[in-house]
């Protein structure tokens, strides 16, 4: 069983390959151990979905779990090199200037936040500063309606700090 490579362009994407390839390690060691996921989550402390989740690439679980895995399943330390290869190469994302998709985002969550309504209780929001002030830049609180139960619920806005 090979280890998954490390890309040499790492993207959001590249991570979640990875984090798939490490999730379909753990579930092809656990099969040959002849163990259900019913059978391994008890003995990792972690729950049965928990575990499915991490076999299909989809949770980022701390390294605890994956040290765990790999001593209950003898993989002799793959899964735990596996995992430290996407923190490195995760680690190296974040690191990168801003991607170009940033900007949009960020003018995506600034006109979303002008477009909030104050609730009915509420004194209307004061207009937003000017672009580029530091006040721009702060952390604010809007009040939207949930997407699921029309409920309103208060949203934090945090803007990227600009690379």
């Amino acid at each position: 069983m090979r280890p998954a490579p490390v890309p040499d362009e790492t993207t959001d994407q590249s991570l979640l390959q990875m984090r798939r390839a490490l999730g379909r390690q753990l579930a092809a060691l656990r099969n040959r151990a002849g163990l259900s996921q019913w059978d391994l989550a008890p003995m990792t402390g972690y729950s049965r979905s928990t575990l499915s989740d991490a076999e299909l690439g989809r949770h980022r679980l701390r390294r605890e779990f994956w040290v765990r895995c790999d001593g209950l399943l003898k993989a002799e330390n793959r899964l735990v090199a596996g995992y430290d290869r996407i923190e490195s190469a995760g680690a190296v994302l974040r690191q990168r200037p801003g991607d170009a998709t940033r900007p949009v985002r960020d003018e995506l969550a600034s006109a979303r936040l002008r477009a909030v309504r104050a609730l009915p209780d509420q004194e209307p929001a004061p207009p937003a500063p000017p672009a580029g002030t530091a006040a721009d830049r702060a952390s604010r609180v809007a009040m939207e309606s949930c997407p699921h139960c029309r409920r309103p619920i208060a949203v934090l806005v945090v803007p990227s700090n600009p690379a």
